[in-house]
């Protein structure tokens, strides 16, 4: 059977013809996606930036995590090859989060003149850099990959039930400090058995702005803080650490840490504080859960020596270590280096178990 021939429309929003394919359904009365949103603007409907927002999300989120590993591969001295690797990672994120801001962009009514402008590129140049179907296609690419990381991620959950995990564990995601904190408080509410109510009462803050903290929708003063770790009979100096970190500018390069403790006895300490702070973020998951998370590269003494702090493990345990808290390393390596001593180093663990 011989298929209908297309047939010639014209575009509701700029008049021109086009032809529409022969095929079920409500024929397009738009010649193109950007008729589409332009069309959308006249009527005065918002466009759905759901999805663009989390491509944007996500894709900065990935470009955070791996300029983290770049740069504690750069001062923990990795091979060329190596960092080369990491840069090639970047440039392709780097691509993705382009086309997503494109996107977003032009959702949101931005002209190629306006979005070319910080690229240093032609309108028209952007514009055939970032055709529709190009955009679709890079986006539809990512979100694949994305989908299958988190299903991996998802099998690799540190688990609580005694569950055999696969020795493969991909990284977990990094958490924002802000992130942290928030788990943090949602731990210890949870380990308290109190209601909101009971909680907010004891700590003189209302139950929707504690709601609202333990969401991470509000970082908390340092006040409610204090007053919250005090009803929850926590650990005041590991609630403090997670705490100033959340109050650090989000978006400097490399991001703003304290500096370390010029004495070794005082950088141990602090660095000790750091380590069980994302423990606690974590939800304090079974030493048993947590060499599970690394593949069991790590041994249960190793990660139980680092937490209570009668050792200062090697940096490939410590950053292995630091990411199955789902903690960043690079953020803590200078507070690492002036705490730890070749001679008091514990268990050691292969750099070979880290390919």
């Amino acid at each position: 059977m011989t298929p209908a021939p297309p047939q010639r429309r014209t575009c509701q929003n700029c008049n021109s013809m086009f032809l529409q394919p022969a095929r079920p359904g409500r024929p397009s009365t738009m010649c193109s996606e950007d008729c589409k949103r332009a069309a959308r603007r006249k009527n005065g409907a918002p466009p759905d930036l759901t999805r663009a927002e989390t491509d944007m999300n996500e894709t900065a989120e990935n470009l955070n995590h791996v300029a983290s590993n770049l740069l504690a591969a750069v001062q923990d001295r990795a091979p060329s090859a190596h960092l080369l690797h990491h840069i090639t990672v970047l440039h392709r994120l780097i691509d993705d989060a382009e086309a997503a801001a494109v996107r977003r962009g032009r959702m949101q009514g931005n002209t190629w003149d306006t979005l070319a402008e910080p690229v240093g590129l032609s309108p028209e140049r952007l514009r055939k850099r970032w055709t529709e179907a190009k955009l679709t296609r890079r986006l539809d690419t990512r979100r694949t990959a994305r989908e299958a990381l988190t299903a991996l991620t998802q099998e690799a959950r540190l688990p609580m039930n005694g569950a055999t995990p696969s020795t493969a564990t991909p990284r977990p995601p990094t958490q924002t400090p802000a992130q942290q904190l928030a788990s943090a408080f949602s731990h210890l509410q949870r380990e308290s058995g109190q209601t909101l109510k009971e909680t907010a009462a004891s700590s003189d803050v209302s139950p929707s702005y504690l709601s609202r903290i333990l969401s991470g929708e509000r970082n908390p003063t340092w006040t409610v803080a204090a007053r919250l770790t005090h009803t929850y009979k926590a650990n005041l100096e590991e609630i403090h650490d997670l705490w100033q970190a959340a109050q650090r500018p989000p978006d400097t390069e490399p991001p703003i840490q304290p500096p370390a403790p010029r004495h070794h006895n005082a950088a141990k300490r602090r660095f000790q504080v750091a380590l069980r702070a994302l423990y606690l973020a974590a939800d304090r998951p079974t030493l048993y859960a947590l060499r599970s998370a690394t593949g069991n590269t790590l041994t249960v003494t190793t990660i139980g020596s680092a937490l209570n702090g009668s050792t200062v493990p090697n940096w490939p345990t410590t950053s292995r270590l630091i990411a199955v808290l789902h903690g960043c390393p690079a953020d803590l390596r200078p507070l690492w280096h002036a705490a730890y001593q070749p001679d008091d180093q514990g268990p050691h663990l292969p750099a070979g178990s880290f390919g």
